[in-house]
């Protein structure tokens, strides 16, 4: 319905009110004149009746229609801008949903000596490089002279020990602008516990960096939300983004222990609960992460709350102040980095890390259920050969392909794993008998007689397996690994691309 019919009705019943009210008050005088029986002329009756119409009309107008009028025009221009201010502050926390889906990971891996070895699009898209301009440089590609020499050598020398360094740098995009990142960098340890690759996780907190600088009190990292309460009243108020983070609804604005209780995940809330006590009795800082449950939709987030309490003269606790942030992202990044530090980044297979993890894992259930493990270690034959005529880039797809042919002939239950360069070992969890072992290393060699297409490429390779079993061929990992290396030995040398069962004996095919 427009605007204008609407005040048509509008000016429609005010006037019907009037008219009504005129009638009414004419009917009376006239009543009135007609019982005084005057003897007044008729124009002096027409002069007294428009008189007295005026007289006694207009207040009951005014009081009865107008009045009311203005006092609901006024009750509609109020709610108007009650309405307008609601839709501003609806379209400053939906800005604010927008920016915090907007943020992302920016991933980067360094070889031991700090070259840079993988980038993802987003840290090429915050640094405005492009991956081969980044791919064999190192950090200080980006460094934005800020940070002092002391501090990469503090930086280096805690990752160089195999310690996972935390901090926020300032970095130069390569057309000279500045941004900020919050950094994670973890060192990835060979067998000798000394680093060979470093992984670094980002997050872009340049937004969060110049709210800092322009307002002190600002806290670094977005997703923050703060409270106060008051414990001599019980008062508790939040921040807006506080309910934001709780996902719960526009329409709740107001807050009580017991709801932030409530959307304290089940698991957490003793421990929560215990921790805020200890602050307050034992004047020790509350500090903690945990988990909190979304009201809308029931998803799970990880929060870091912090607080700090006001006491009276007596020490008893008057007011606490505090922070609450959604440190989900941060989380996430942090399985990232265990992902990435356990995984070969080329195949997406266990690296040696996770296989020497996993395997010790294996051992430790198959004697405790007495149970069967085929110990694999795989060499691929002619592979260099491959690298010399077609490059290393044709070679490292070729690997892949590689990868996927173990993965069709193994179970998921099984551990797949790239040792380096071309070799490779699998174990097969439970299998059922030797023979079960012998059907798969079968089916392996058996694929790789078929030439694999690689870049419109036929390539030829072959692959040597040898093997071990756990009980009969060791119970530890380094026995059976070396007696299915000293099995793979005999294949390479009686003519490669076959398969070998270790024998103590004579190390023969048995």
């Amino acid at each position: 319905m427009s605007k204008q019919i609407v005040n048509q009705k509008v000016t429609t019943r005010l006037f019907i009110k009037i008219l009504s009210i005129v009638l009414v008050v004419e009917t009376v005088i006239m009543i009135g004149l007609h019982l005084l029986r005057t003897d007044l002329s008729p124009w002096q009756n027409v002069l007294v009746d428009i008189a007295l119409l005026t007289l006694f009309s207009t207040p009951v107008i005014y009081f009865a229609v107008i009045q009311p009028y203005e006092q609901n025009l006024q009750k509609v221009r109020a709610d108007e801008d009650r309405i307008r201010c609601q839709l501003t502050q609806l379209n400053k926390d939906l800005a604010l949903q927008k920016k915090t889906l907007d943020e992302h990971a920016i991933v980067s891996i360094a070889d031991k000596r700090g070259d840079i070895v993988y980038v993802n699009d987003k840290f090429c898209q915050i640094s405005g490089f492009n991956r081969d301009e980044l791919l064999g440089q190192n950090h200080r590609i980006v460094s934005s002279g800020y940070h002092d020499r002391a501090f990469f050598v503090a930086l280096w020398a805690t990752i160089s020990s195999g310690k996972v360094w935390h901090g926020d740098i300032k970095n130069r995009a390569k057309n000279g602008t500045f941004y900020w990142v919050n950094a994670t960098i973890v060192p990835v340890l060979d067998e000798q516990q000394k680093p060979n690759q470093y992984i670094a996780i980002r997050t872009d907190i340049t937004a969060q960096k110049r709210t800092e600088e322009a307002f002190t009190q600002a806290q670094r990292v977005g997703h923050i939300g703060s409270w106060n309460w008051n414990q001599t009243n019980e008062k508790l108020v939040w921040s807006n983004e506080i309910y934001h983070i709780c996902g719960l609804p526009d329409t709740v604005r107001s807050t009580s222990k017991e709801l932030f209780i409530m959307v304290i995940h089940q698991d957490d809330r003793d421990y929560v609960l215990q921790q805020f006590e200890l602050s307050k009795t034992n004047n020790t800082p509350f500090d903690v992460e945990h988990r909190i449950t979304r009201q809308d939709n029931g998803e799970v987030r990880w929060v870091h709350e912090k607080c700090v309490h006001d006491r009276d003269v007596m020490g008893n606790v008057v007011q606490s102040h505090g922070i609450v942030q959604d440190i989900t992202e941060r989380k996430l990044a942090q399985e990232k980095i265990k992902q990435l530090a356990m995984t070969d980044q080329l195949t997406g297979l266990a690296n040696r890390n996770q296989f020497y993890a996993t395997f010790d894992k294996f051992i430790n259930m198959a004697k405790r259920d007495s149970a069967l493990l085929g110990v694999m270690i795989l060499d691929l034959d002619m592979f260099k050969a491959v690298n010399d005529t077609y490059g290393h880039q044709t070679g490292d797809k070729l690997l892949n392909v590689i990868a996927q042919v173990f993965r069709e002939n193994c179970r998921e239950i099984d551990l797949i794993a790239r040792l380096g360069g071309d070799e490779f070992a699998i174990v097969l969890y439970k299998p059922l008998d030797k023979g079960a072992i012998t059907d798969v290393a079968t089916r392996i060699i058996r694929a790789f007689e078929t030439a694999m297409h690689v870049n419109g490429n036929h390539l030829h390779v072959g692959v040597s397996i040898g093997i071990s079993l756990f009980p009969a061929h060791g119970s530890e990992q380094h026995e059976l690994i070396e007696n299915a290396d000293a099995a793979l030995y005999q294949v390479k040398r009686h003519g490669k691309n076959n398969l070998r069962f270790y024998d103590p004996d004579d190390n023969q095919l048995n």
